[in-house]
């Protein structure tokens, strides 16, 4: 079969590149076409469109143009193994990533909507199921410098571990400092969708909570849990378990902090 031959424009539209692209490319060496005529008209063979797949792969892999010359240069068939071996290590990377980004936001955006669907200010008694958390390191002191050392370290460990599933941090208070009214932070807290393996996982069991979503600023928090607890012995409860709050939404999608709405619950039993 005679071998068909593409002019620079012709291959450019079957590589979906520009001219300026295939021309550079053509000028630092990476591609050249197979043959060039006296009239100037650069020609490119069909086969040449796989070489041409494979560095704009090994391109959006990040390898520099460079390094993806020096393998052309050189190239053999255990060269080509390990160059594939190796970006596919790295294209795995990135899909780790780009699905862990996703999962953040699908969840993130799935907390975000229950701000339009729960009834603010008003205390609810509900059956909850079990859900995983990875808490901070407990904060050494009440300062504002050692609290947020405390959540700088809880996220440090969460990036490292892939061990988060949304943007919300959140806290909790021991029920000791809810009985005497401290309202105490003991942990941070970043919530999981499994139980995994590490020494900071806590487990927040199942079983009755009170539930209370307020619209408040953080600073406001403990006059927030005492109210909570109050209007909880109202309603004929008791508080017999710490107190989890969490952000429905926050900094990230409200200006002012004050109109943060939060969630508030705690394992509760008839008084």
């Amino acid at each position: 079969m005679t071998q068909r031959f593409l002019k620079t424009g012709e291959f450019a539209a079957f590589c979906n590149t520009t001219k300026d692209t295939l021309f550079y490319y053509d000028a630092i060496g990476l591609l050249k076409p197979v043959r060039t005529a006296a009239n100037g008209y650069r020609y490119y063979a069909l086969n040449q469109l796989y070489m041409f797949d494979l560095i704009t792969t090994l391109k959006e892999l990040g390898l520099p143009l460079q390094d993806i010359k020096s393998y052309m240069d050189g190239r053999d068939t255990d060269a080509f193994v390990e160059l594939l071996k190796e970006q596919d290590k790295r294209l795995k990377e990135k899909i780790d990533v780009l699905t862990r980004r996703r999962r953040l936001l699908r969840n993130t955006l799935a907390i975000t909507g229950r701000a339009f669907e729960e009834e603010e200010g008003v205390i609810s008694i509900r059956q909850l199921p079990e859900e995983y958390f990875i808490v901070s390191d407990r904060p050494r002191g009440n300062s504002e410098k050692e609290l947020w050392a405390a959540i700088s370290r809880l996220w440090d460990y969460c990036n490292k571990h892939n061990a988060y599933d949304d943007f919300v941090t959140g806290e909790l208070i021991e029920l000791k400092d809810v009985q005497n009214g401290s309202f105490n932070i003991a942990f941070y807290t970043s919530r999981i969708s499994k139980k995994i393996k590490s020494r900071y996982l806590h487990v927040k069991p199942a079983g009755l909570y009170a539930v209370k979503y307020v619209r408040s600023s953080y600073d406001d928090l403990p006059q927030e849990f005492a109210a909570f607890c109050s209007g909880v012995a109202a309603l004929g409860y008791a508080v017999c378990g710490g107190i989890y709050q969490n952000d429905i939404t926050n900094y990230l999608s409200e200006q002012h902090d004050d109109e943060y709405l939060m969630s508030i619950e705690a394992r509760v039993e008839r008084a």
